[in-house]
């Protein structure tokens, strides 16, 4: 007697054949864009989720090379990841690429291209699968930033406490040849001012941890928190033109803002205007103080970089933290007025 669960429910139903089976198994992988190529690296078959991952309909892409998939033009890439000579000769083994990718709509992502042989005694092309790993190579690109700000980190440390430790030494051993208490005086000064030291160098170790749970964040209200907190004198203006909101950590980003609000001020003095406003990717920060010279552009965000006699040059260096620490960018250029002027760029908006 045949168990019920052997039997099939209708007595004319068959299993799919294996090519149907594959075409759904295809169509319905959402996470990777998988298609086939021919010897020759033309495109034979174009699944939804190629569709969906590049935008282009099966007519635009079919029988042509995949190469045209590729921006060749996208942060300084070479062009052609895939050697000319590449389809000259079947291959055997798997082979991976990873390249800048263009969609239809000439946005861009960073995607993984891997190509299998296909044999069957003979061979029969490539199966392409394409994933985009945008948001793994800006996580590789944090570490990186943050691995940099680490190493220079050290380095400013390093550094700027040989010197005072240097002063320390040296009036310890006046002290102990004179008895001259004027000496304990400056060792005590260089203590306060080497707490101070470790103090900001420890503000730009925290801000630079690689931010893991960003949550939505609205940066008018952001911009409002750190405008108050400057207690500005009256003359002091902002003028805020309306920016999307932003996946971000609010705390840090608001120490971004108190941070350039307070050099506009301390630069421009206290009838300075500054201008916050949306940029493609970002946004800027901009008044019409002195500006920054030609010399110094490249300067203002290293540790310890200061114009000012009693600055302590660690108040930009928390910005191109923080802005790092999110995966975005930050430049310093000139404002039409010709003050200060800030780009944060390489942000995706929400909404």
């Amino acid at each position: 007697m045949m168990d019920a669960l052997d039997s099939p429910s209708h007595p004319d139903e068959q299993s799919e054949s294996g090519e149907a089976v594959a075409h759904r198994l295809l169509e319905g992988i959402s996470s990777h864009a998988i298609f086939m190529l021919d010897a020759d690296g033309n495109i034979i078959s174009w699944p939804a989720p190629a569709v969906a991952l590049y935008g282009h309909d099966a007519e635009a892409v079919i029988d042509r090379t995949v190469r045209l998939l590729f921006a060749d033009d996208e942060d300084g890439s070479e062009p052609n990841p895939l050697p000319e000579e590449f389809f000259e000769e079947p291959k055997t083994d798997v082979v991976e690429f990873e390249h800048w990718h263009r969609r239809a709509d000439e946005s861009v992502f960073w995607g993984t291209l891997t190509l299998s042989p296909l044999w069957n005694e003979t061979f029969h092309g490539y199966a392409a699968v394409s994933q985009d790993t945008t948001t793994t190579k800006e996580y590789e690109r944090m570490l990186e930033r943050q691995n940099d700000r680490l190493k220079e980190f050290t380095d400013i440390l390093a550094h700027d406490l040989r010197n005072p430790l240097n002063i320390i030494e040296g009036n310890m051993t006046l002290y102990e040849d004179t008895g001259d208490e004027k000496h304990l005086k400056t060792i005590n000064e260089t203590i306060k001012r080497m707490g101070r030291l470790v103090e900001d160098l420890l503000r730009v170790a925290r801000q630079g941890n690689v931010i893991t749970d960003p949550e939505p964040t609205d940066i008018g209200d952001v911009i409002e928190t750190a405008w108050q907190s400057l207690n500005a004198d009256a003359g002091v203006t902002l003028r805020y033109e309306t920016i999307p909101s932003v996946s971000s950590e609010p705390d840090r980003l608001c120490e971004l803002f108190e941070n350039l609000f307070q050099n506009a001020v301390d630069h421009g003095g206290g009838d300075v205007t500054v201008r916050v406003g949306p940029l493609d990717t970002g946004f800027f920060i901009e008044d019409d103080g002195p500006g920054i010279s030609d010399e110094h552009k490249g300067d203002v965000f290293n540790h310890g970089f200061t114009t000012s006699d009693d600055g302590h040059g660690y108040g930009l260096s928390v910005v191109r933290t923080i802005v790092n620490a999110h995966g975005w960018d930050i430049i310093a250029t000139d404002a039409r007025s010709g003050g200060a002027r800030f780009e944060v760029t390489g942000i995706d908006f929400l909404g």
